[in-house]
């Protein structure tokens, strides 16, 4: 996943949680490529809002609010080679964590 995606998880109920997933990438000589870190925020499906999908032009960090104390911010999922390796965060629980990591997982890029 080279894009943020915006998805949505079934809750009990019949509702649905919308989140984004934002990959976490890295520049090198190729272009960009995913590193493996996905963090997970709050989202609003509807809202006109829109996703930036073009990659920064500045090598910069442009964090200016640390993701603890960003109300949106949900966690993140660690990825090795494909596999997941743990999810930090306090808010999903286990049945969202586990909807979420198949979700990336098996993610296929549209063709554009």
């Amino acid at each position: 996943m080279i894009n943020p995606v915006q998805t949505s998880i079934p809750q009990e109920g019949g509702s649905d949680r919308q989140v984004t997933i934002e990959p976490i990438l890295e520049k090198n000589y190729h272009g960009y490529r995913s590193t493996g870190v996905y963090k997970i925020f709050k989202d609003a499906f509807g809202d006109e809002t829109h996703l930036f999908i073009e990659p920064l032009e500045s090598d910069a960090p442009a964090d200016d609010l640390p993701d603890e104390q960003n109300p949106d911010y949900l966690g993140k999922f660690v990825f090795e080679y494909g596999n997941l390796q743990h999810f930090e965060g306090q808010v999903l629980s286990h049945a969202e964590q586990a909807y979420l990591a198949v979700f990336i997982e098996s993610y296929q890029e549209p063709d554009i």
